[in-house]
């Protein structure tokens, strides 16, 4: 994402806070909202800037979460008979929270967006290449993969966003998922992604 669109976020912005679940800018995070606390967010957020933050607890109380998360935008939301709704939410940045304007009955966190960044670029191109072959075998292994995914794979050239695609449609492990957000040098999130699916994959 350009950095014109990270600096226009919006100051503040609820937090939805979810076990396992991580959003990576441009992906796409299909999610069931039933609690009565984030169906109240739901409503603030379509009512405001319709941005809601993604992060996962340090702990099954809660009382703490991961310092990174991801924020995305609200593409579409279906609301059912029984109050409970479905969302489409695209992730638009990483972020860090850096305090919170209330706690209860959900977080609205202080936000500072945070870039990718180039780094030790190195031979990245071999490195891409690999990531490809590595997909490839994922779907010879005969795991399943989103139609449209490999099609847009390819006509992906920013490696950042390649990067993040990858970990968020076929890494399972989601304490790795949360470290390639939180890691913003591309070269060392896209070696941290080869090491995780080569691992997966065996």
């Amino acid at each position: 994402m350009n950095r014109q669109s990270i600096q226009d976020l919006p100051r503040t912005v609820p937090v939805i806070v979810l076990p396992g679940v991580t959003l990576f800018p441009n992906a796409l995070l299909p999610l069931f909202i039933f609690e009565p606390r984030y169906r109240s967010m739901l409503e603030e957020a379509l009512g405001t800037e319709r941005m809601l933050a993604v992060a996962m607890p340090c702990d099954e109380e809660e009382s703490e979460i991961q310092p990174i998360g991801g924020v995305g935008l609200l593409r579409a939301c279906i609301r059912n008979d029984n109050g409970t709704s479905n969302l489409i939410l695209q992730g638009v940045s990483r972020v860090r929270f850096t305090a919170y304007e209330q706690l209860q009955p959900y977080r609205i966190a202080h936000i500072e967006p945070l870039a990718s960044e180039d780094g030790e670029r190195g031979n990245l191109e071999s490195q891409v290449t690999r990531l490809h072959a590595l997909c490839a075998s994922f779907k010879e292994k005969g795991i399943e993969i989103p139609l449209q995914f490999e099609a847009y794979l390819n006509q992906i050239t920013d490696i950042g966003v390649i990067t993040d695609l990858v970990a968020s449609t076929l890494l399972v492990d989601s304490d790795i998922r949360q470290k390639l957000l939180a890691e913003l040098e591309i070269p060392k999130r896209l070696s941290l992604l080869l090491e995780a699916l080569t691992s997966q994959l065996s």
